[in-house]
């Protein structure tokens, strides 16, 4: 299922290419030096993580002497589950979390948009793709089932095992809700929508990581982490882009009102 996740994003990544080429009087700044930087970064670290994790293996014996009791009280707990069916879920959530910001494709308000809103999603899941699978194959944590005499040797034994840290749905999830929450909020101006919003991205991305503890795949912090990595990133990106606006006052010749002149640049 693991793998059709990551064709899914690849899929979801070239519909983001395909369908954002409408340009127009845009809030964001794109500039191709930036772009291309934030891009190359984010395709490094992924090539670089791929690398990593062509020369690691899994070693049975490490297996056997894995020890719940050796894992701090916060994360212990996260052991004592296992289940497939909520792995899928997670799965599941995860893809509607990530589609989200397809919705822009039909506000009206973000139309003129649109083409920085795909690039700069496009640089959010890269960079947030990219960061995540570096650290997994650098760590090495093994994950929560792991440790859990319940489960199949046979499921323990896969490279995938030792990629706990950190939830990679999580990152993903969370880049996601928020992105989309700030791209809402800089073009909304409804306070109330704004705050539904927030709301119910974050709680969708939180069901996503939810998931991943109960199902097994990851402890507490590594929810945490992820979570925190890809909100900022969420975050940082459209910020980033987002063009420094000036209120200028001016007197009109022949008259006796001021005038303000809001724009951005």
């Amino acid at each position: 299922m693991k793998e059709n996740i990551k064709k899914t994003l690849t899929v979801f990544q070239i519909i983001l290419l395909l369908s954002f080429q409408l340009k127009g009087q845009e809030k964001y700044n794109l500039s191709y030096p930036q772009e291309a930087v934030i891009l190359g970064s984010g395709s490094a670290l992924a090539l670089v993580s791929l690398f990593i994790e062509q020369q690691s293996s899994i070693n049975p014996q490490e297996i056997f002497l894995l020890d719940k009791n050796r894992i701090n009280l916060f994360d212990r707990s996260a052991t004592y589950y296992y289940s497939k069916n909520l792995s899928l879920a997670s799965d599941v959530l995860l893809i509607a979390t990530v589609s989200l910001p397809l919705s822009f494709l039909f506000f009206d308000k973000t139309k003129e948009d649109i083409f920085s809103i795909g690039v700069m999603y496009l640089e959010t899941l890269t960079l947030t793709y990219g960061l995540t699978n570096l650290t997994k194959n650098i760590v090495q944590r093994y994950r929560p089932y792991a440790y859990n005499s319940d489960v199949p040797l046979s499921e323990k034994l896969t490279l995938d095992t030792k990629k706990s840290f950190f939830s990679g749905h999580s990152s993903a999830a969370f880049a996601s809700a928020v992105f989309f929450s700030t791209i809402y909020s800089d073009q909304i101006s409804s306070e109330k929508s704004k705050t539904l919003v927030w709301a119910g991205s974050l709680t969708l991305a939180s069901s996503v990581a939810l998931l991943r503890y109960f199902s097994g795949k990851h402890f507490p912090t590594d929810i945490i982490a992820g979570a925190v990595v890809g909100g900022l990133v969420g975050y940082s990106i459209p910020k980033l882009h987002q063009k420094k606006s000036n209120l200028v006052m001016s007197l009109p010749e022949g008259s006796n009102l001021i005038s303000f002149k809001y724009y951005f640049r």
